[in-house]
């Protein structure tokens, strides 16, 4: 049957060959005709190859039901839901002024005592206040560092010998995924196992009970930290560098103590949730506060706030990240792993750029969805950072509560990374577009004109900004595939603490003893009978 089918494949082919010829004439007349066309007719400008596809009036409406850009009903209404679309704020965007800053006097009675900073200014956007945020980020988020360490130290470093354990193999097996807790209790560890460990540790031996069983201890804490930390690390690489596929994620043991959590983290895995707790609340404030703030007041002071602290906060943790891969000297914020790097790269840079394009069109750009762009990332960032903390704190023996944050954390990046981020990628292309070519025939009234390229779709302000949301929609899937994996974790130690719960199965009752009659085979029995 299959030799048949071969052959009556064979037989087609060979039967398509006579019109091969005229295909290929045909193939090369349509070709030529569609050149001609080409160069006897002007192309389309890509708004028409746009419209062809869809109506770009339905886009307008759907970001007008969001109020995020205002549509032609609205338009003739005069509710442009904040953005200033007249001619005199956007003949303000992007307009270059070279000034000076007047620092220490200013008044003729002081004059000698003050001199003049050079400023460039594009709109709203200062590069001499932008260098300043950078700076002033640099030393605040080193002082942050250096005071979360302290204050962890001061209250969960309560070390206790009676709660630690040791390996009772050497060395321990610590596959990928989760690991294992140690299984000899210090109390109940024999002379032996104390001076095994103690010498696989290259430990001399204490010369009393006491101090052999705490500087044991003591060493079952560094070696748990050491081994968690080249499993993190080797998954790190592997994951981002390597970019395998179907790795274990590691989970780290159970801590012995609770309040002992920073003490059994490594040094190196320290930092990194400091840096999260000091970048979480870098982002409430970012997120929430400053919002509020300019939603109630409509003080402008907040805006340019909470874009000049954003930026330079991500502006320095980028520069720490080039500083820590040429000198190996880490004083980024995150402190992830160096593979990590070409993850959070492109989210600082969406941050910087993005707010700076924002700050450059001046009063035309809107500072309402400004703060839509800012509060969708930055709330739902605190959940995500707060996630890569909980994880590795005593939160782990509350399985319950912390699969159900997790849960949280995954429902907020989903809305806000996901459902929220389609129109407002959606709104800041369209505007970049808007401003590429020109703005739609409704807004005529209001006196404003675009740059007049004509194909926006190419022109420089529409690919760096389809180039920027690029960058941030890769790093918000990384995000969501993250915590989806620590999501699954979270469920499955809920399922190993139901396990655990479930009483033991009842042992069945004892057969009864057999008596003489009936020990008697089946033979005997119908002998007897």
């Amino acid at each position: 049957k299959a030799d048949l089918s071969s052959q009556d494949t064979f037989m087609c082919v060979s039967a398509a060959k006579p019109s091969l010829g005229s295909a290929t004439t045909a193939a090369i007349a349509a070709a030529a005709a569609l050149l001609a066309s080409l160069f006897l007719a002007p192309p389309p400008s890509a708004f028409h190859v746009l419209s062809s596809v869809f109506d770009i009036r339905h886009l307008d409406d759907a970001l007008a039901a969001l109020y995020l850009w205002p549509n032609a009903e609205m338009a003739a209404e005069g509710n442009l839901v904040g953005w200033c679309l007249t001619s005199e704020c956007m003949d303000q965007a992007f307009v270059v002024r070279v000034t000076e800053l007047t620092l220490l006097g200013g008044s003729r009675s002081s004059e000698a005592l003050g001199f003049s900073v050079p400023d460039i200014t594009v709109g709203d956007y200062s590069l001499l206040t932008f260098v300043l945020s950078v700076l002033i980020s640099g030393v605040l988020v080193n002082l942050a560092m250096l005071l979360s360490d302290l204050i962890a130290r001061l209250l969960f470093t309560r070390f206790d010998a009676s709660k630690c354990s040791l390996p009772s193999v050497l060395p321990w097996p610590d596959p990928a995924g989760n690991s294992k807790p140690f299984d000899v209790p210090v109390p109940e560890a024999s002379e032996e196992q104390l001076a095994s460990f103690l010498a696989f540790r290259g430990v001399a031996l204490p010369a009393t009970d006491a101090a052999r069983r705490e500087a044991a201890a003591r060493e079952a804490i560094s070696y748990m930290a050491e081994l968690f930390d080249r499993k993190h690390d080797d998954w790190c690489y592997r994951h981002y560098a390597l970019r395998e596929k179907g790795l274990a994620f590691p989970y780290r043991a159970p801590f012995m103590d609770d309040w002992n959590f920073y003490g059994e983290t490594s040094a190196h895995l320290r930092p990194v949730g400091n840096g999260q707790i000091i970048f979480a609340l870098h982002h409430a404030v970012e997120g929430f506060m400053m919002p509020l703030l300019y939603f109630w007041t409509h003080n402008p002071s907040y805006f340019f706030f909470s874009m000049y602290a954003d930026m330079g906060v991500e502006a320095y943790d980028t520069l720490a990240m080039l500083y820590r891969r040429w000198t190996g000297r880490d004083h980024t914020l995150t402190r992830h792993h160096p593979a990590v790097d070409h993850i959070l790269t492109p989210h600082h840079l969406f941050g910087v750029f993005f707010e700076t394009l924002a700050l450059m069109g001046g009063p035309g750009i809107s500072k309402t969805f400004m703060f839509h762009v800012e509060a969708s990332a930055h709330a739902s960032g605190v959940f995500i950072l707060a996630a890569i903390v909980m994880h590795q704190t005593p939160a782990q023996s509350w399985p319950r509560f912390l699969y159900r944050f997790q849960k949280c954390v995954v429902a907020a990046i989903v809305a806000c990374r996901v459902i929220w981020w389609i129109p407002v990628a959606a709104g800041s292309l369209r505007l970049a577009y808007a401003y590429s070519g020109d703005f739609p025939a409704w807004l005529a009234p209001y006196g404003i004109r675009g740059l007049g390229h004509s194909f926006p779709l190419l022109s420089p302000v529409f690919l760096f900004s389809l180039l920027l949301i690029g960058f941030y929609t890769h790093f918000n899937a990384d995000q969501l595939q993250y915590n989806l994996k620590l999501l699954r974790k979270a469920a499955a130690r809920v399922r190993a603490a139901n396990e655990a719960e479930k009483p033991a199965p009842a042992k069945p009752p004892p057969a009864a003893l057999a008596g003489p009659a009936q020990r008697k085979s089946p033979r005997l029995a119908a002998a007897s009978a």
